[in-house]
């Protein structure tokens, strides 16, 4: 049994601390596996966050991110700051936005740590918006949904060609539809990708135990193992695919890092898996050292988008916008006094945050955080 996980190394992957910001939750598209709810991926009842409420939280998550980056080796900091929704790039001060990021952040802290500021976006917008964001965007995440109408799949495309002639940093995360035709279209623009020289990620669908039209048959597990099996390097461990009547639900089975990195268990660096268990009830895990969530249409503040794991043990978030200054003073005690908290999971599956450094007892995990922190 697995007792302790953590990123392999990586130069060109290297694991940030990654600002997780839900700018708006308005979107363009309404898949079926997205859930249209206000904690859900999208909910076009809400209104777009006004623009003096989101520049006061660029200010607060630089500050923020800026107390774990100073405890950091200097090899080690860097942040990422990810903007998404909903659909991020729809919101309409959008282009002001990211030119505050870029102004704030060269003022107070270009010197002490890099910044990269990424969004993750269904790439359906307008090339003339596009052509204004991509100077303030390092890199694109475009997640490709099969549900689009043939249209939407040739703006996408157009578009991802368009950042790409620009040199920035593209890739495309497919999300890989257990519907027959639709897992087919998928597979489609991950050849197209690999034609075009854009690095794709495919991605099974998470879901709950109930939403059992998201799991796969055999042929596309067998689809799914071969790629895992790629991604990996001398990993010798099998994952037991569970089994759901005449499909397979691999989201109660494991998963991959969001980001495509490669995991190590138990300190066995010089094997990397791709695909892990992702079930890890009471252990001991450095989520809020690597991630913060920022859901702007209602303040919360949370550790991670995913677990919203807080410090006493419970889903719930760890301040709010309308109170920043309480978090930042709690955070800066905890550094001055070597004795940053650490997260115990209570949940069943982790998603995102799969990636931060984890073990089962506190003893392993104190031991494993020493490379990461220099308090």
């Amino acid at each position: 049994m697995t007792k302790t996980l953590e990123p392999a190394i990586n130069p060109n992957n290297r694991i940030v601390f990654l600002l997780d910001w839900e700018l708006t939750m308005k979107c363009n598209l309404d898949c079926s596996y997205c859930e249209s709810s206000i904690y859900g991926g999208h909910d076009n009842s809400t209104q777009h966050p006004p623009i003096e409420e989101c520049l006061k939280t660029v200010d607060f998550m630089l500050e923020y991110v800026n107390l774990y980056l100073q405890r950091r080796p200097k090899s080690l900091r860097y942040a990422a700051l990810n903007l998404y929704g909903g659909e991020s790039l729809h919101h309409p001060d959008i282009v002001k936005i990211l030119h505050y990021v870029h102004e704030r952040y060269n003022q107070h802290y270009k010197d002490s740590w890099q910044l990269t500021v990424t969004t993750t976006t269904n790439a359906i917008v307008a090339n003339r918006i596009l052509q204004k964001i991509i100077p303030y965007i390092d890199e694109f995440t475009c997640s490709y949904h099969c549900e689009n109408s043939p249209k939407q799949k040739q703006q996408f495309k157009d578009n991802l060609l368009t950042i790409k002639k620009t040199g920035k940093v593209v890739k495309c995360v497919a999300l890989m539809h257990a519907d027959e035709h639709l897992f087919l279209d998928a597979t489609q623009i991950i050849d197209w990708c690999n034609t075009n020289n854009i690095p794709t990620l495919p991605r099974q669908l998470d879901h709950g135990e109930q939403h059992t039209q998201f799991n796969y048959d055999t042929k596309q597990v067998v689809w799914f193992n071969k790629l895992y099996k790629d991604r990996s390097y001398n990993a010798t461990n099998q994952v037991d695919f569970k089994q759901v009547e005449n499909k397979f639900d691999l989201a109660d089975s494991g998963r991959a890092c969001c980001g495509g990195r490669q995991l190590c268990a138990d300190k066995q660096y010089k094997e990397r898996q791709f695909f892990v268990e992702n079930q890890f009830p009471d252990w001991y895990c450095s989520v809020n050292q690597f991630f913060l969530y920022i859901k702007q249409v209602n303040g919360e503040i949370y550790t991670n988008k995913d677990c919203k794991m807080n410090f006493d043990g419970q889903v719930a978030p760890i301040g709010h916008l309308s109170d920043t200054k309480k978090l930042l003073s709690f955070t800066q005690e905890q550094l001055d006094h070597n004795s940053l908290p650490v997260i115990q999971c209570k949940k069943t599956r982790c998603y995102c945050g799969l990636c931060a450094p984890k073990a089962q007892n506190l003893d392993d995990y104190s031991n494993i955080m020493k490379k990461y922190q220099t308090i």
